[in-house]
């Protein structure tokens, strides 16, 4: 049952429902038994596993306070740590097999979504920033909740238990976020895709035109499926009464490649800096610019590695280690021209607004071809032969379809004026006045909702195109 099902608004309306209905004490384990049903969609052997590690890291929680408070915590939470890493480490190696191995049995959905949870809890048990949990319940509702299982984001132990017991906003709060990633996904990304997948699968045979649209086209996509998913996920979790941490924004507006990772996946990004980065760069911080390049190279590369051990992942994170190195180590000599040149700002600013889309995309080349010689074909046809690519390109949109690149273009052009609006929120501005006027703006808004919803469960009537970010 994947988000953009009908029976995925099904199951979440009844458990949206029988949340309000229940007493406040039942909630958590309402939402416990709602995300292993929805858990148990996918695999039961998967649950059965979830669970099982779910256990084990609650007890290792609590031997980890009690170790803390003895002073004797030195070997147990590394040992965590490390067998939490190995356990996402078994599953990424053993999907490079093709028989996929233990994966092919029993394939944790939203794997890395969880370890990171885990780890991050045992780490903020060992730091003391947080009492381990009390309560098993709570904390295997933290681990598999429903609405974060699939792709995020990230949501910390401490974030998500001081939200108990769950206290479910109003719909204005959170069904036109769903709406908006639901349109994000299916009228954008799906529509987008069709014209990229045809660009990756024949790369070598191609030049000039087409090598662009697939350069440009598949960061436009990327970026309508993973943070559709993402407004999904957090209006999904706020009409349950817990509100996630935001994932995106605005990172194609970044003027800078730093500034780009923070505006993307910030769940991920902050939860590398605060559990990788910053412990390492305290323990190199006496070899001064080399101890920070080393740092920024480990970081950026377990980005790149955590979506999958293969070459293009590890090129993918590299190449981003590298831009924001020359991002950290020109800065101040930046600061300094702006300073004296500030007349210069504005053409500062779209520069390099401009000059990070571009970087970007040249890393999510790597990032989607699916070996390292095919992203090197792409970057260095771009070029060959454009006046002679038009036949080319029209064979691409024969194949993806000419309409759909258009929906999906005009669509991501709504996208970039919503993210600038926030149509979400409208609903939250319903004016004050008479009750007949309050309650004919709710019941207009409502029909409309509804009838969108129909319309984009009628558009995705094919061959469902799964999220991008599913598979990590």
């Amino acid at each position: 049952m994947s988000y953009t099902d009908f029976g995925f608004l099904i199951f979440l309306a009844v458990i949206a429902g029988l949340c309000r209905l229940c007493p406040p004490r039942l909630r958590n384990l309402l939402l416990l038994g709602a995300s292993y049903a929805f858990y148990l969609t996918w695999s039961a052997r998967a649950a059965l596993l979830l669970a099982a590690v779910t256990a084990s890291s609650f007890a290792a929680g609590m031997g980890i306070e009690r170790a803390r408070q003895l002073q004797t915590r030195a070997w147990l939470t590394p040992l965590v740590v490390v067998a939490l890493a190995a356990y996402l480490l078994a599953f990424k190696i053993a999907l490079l097999g093709r028989s996929h191995g233990i994966a092919g049995l029993a394939m944790p959905l939203g794997i890395s979504y969880t370890t990171f949870k885990l780890i991050s809890y045992a780490l903020d048990v060992h730091w003391g920033k947080m009492n381990a949990a009390r309560r098993f319940s709570d904390f295997a509702a933290y681990v598999a909740f429903f609405p974060q299982i699939l792709a995020g984001p990230i949501q910390r132990p401490g974030a998500y238990f001081s939200q108990l017991p769950p206290v479910p906003v109003r719909a204005a709060d959170a069904l036109p976020r769903i709406y908006w990633g639901l349109v994000k996904k299916l009228v954008i990304a799906d529509n987008l895709a069709p014209a990229v997948n045809y660009v990756y699968a024949n790369v070598t045979g191609l030049h000039g035109a087409p090598l662009w649209a697939g350069f440009y086209l598949f960061p436009l996509q990327i970026y309508a499926d993973f943070s559709g998913l993402t407004d999904i996920a957090i209006g999904a979790g706020r009409l349950l009464g817990i509100t996630g941490p935001e994932n995106f924004d605005r990172p194609f507006t970044a003027t800078s490649i730093g500034d780009f990772w923070r505006r993307w996946h910030m769940s991920l990004t902050s939860w590398l800096a605060d559990y990788v980065f910053m412990p390492l760069r305290m323990a190199t911080r006496a070899a001064g610019s080399l101890g920070l390049a080393f740092s920024i190279a480990v970081n950026m590369i377990a980005i790149g590695l955590w979506h999958g051990l293969t070459a293009t992942y590890l090129a993918f994170g590299a190449a981003h280690s590298l831009f924001i190195m020359a991002d950290v180590f020109t800065s101040r000599a930046r600061a300094r021209f702006f300073k004296r040149h500030s007349k210069w700002d504005g053409v500062g600013r779209c520069a390099g607004c401009l000059l990070t889309f571009h970087l970007v995309a040249i890393g999510l080349v790597f990032f989607r071809a699916a070996r390292v010689p095919d992203a090197l074909w792409l970057l260095g046809h771009l070029f060959s032969g454009l006046g002679a690519s038009g036949g080319l390109f029209l064979a691409m949109t024969d194949s993806s379809g000419a309409r759909a690149l258009a929906v999906g273009l005009a669509g991501y052009a709504v996208l970039e004026l919503g993210e600038r609006f926030r149509p979400d929120l409208w609903l939250r501005r319903v004016p004050q006045g008479p009750r007949w006027l309050r309650w004919s703006a709710w019941c207009g808004a409502t029909v409309l909702l509804i009838f969108g919803v129909a319309l984009l469960l009628a558009h995705s009537g094919g061959p469902r195109s799964p999220f991008l970010y599913e598979i990590f």
